[in-house]
């Protein structure tokens, strides 16, 4: 009984290392997305903004409106992304620890 306990401390501290390993790759990973030449917006493989980048030609007050709807729509085009490649590494995990398909898991 305690050895099958013991084992399976073990698998969670596997579990936990490789989830770290993971999140620190990702956190590295830069994902880009940009709308045509005005905005390029990158992000890591945490959801988190890197930078912006805007292309100073587009920067008049009349394109304001033009430069914020582009910003959200790139951003939510570059987050999509990045939680593809989250999610394709948590399943590489999961995957190479044997563990069986849970939704939610990850």
């Amino acid at each position: 009984m305690w050895e099958q306990f013991g084992n399976m401390m073990e698998m969670v501290k596997k579990v936990q290392q490789y989830v770290s390993q993971t999140e620190d790759q990702l956190k590295r990973e830069r994902i880009e997305a940009s709308s045509s030449d005005v905005v390029k917006v990158i992000v890591n493989g945490q959801q988190a903004v890197v930078a912006i980048e805007l292309n100073a030609k587009y920067l008049s007050p009349d394109d304001a409106v033009l430069l914020q709807d582009l910003l959200v729509s790139t951003i939510n085009n570059a987050l999509d992304k990045s939680r593809e490649i989250h999610q394709q590494a948590m399943t590489k995990i999961a995957g190479e620890l044997n563990l069986p398909n849970i939704p939610g898991l990850f």
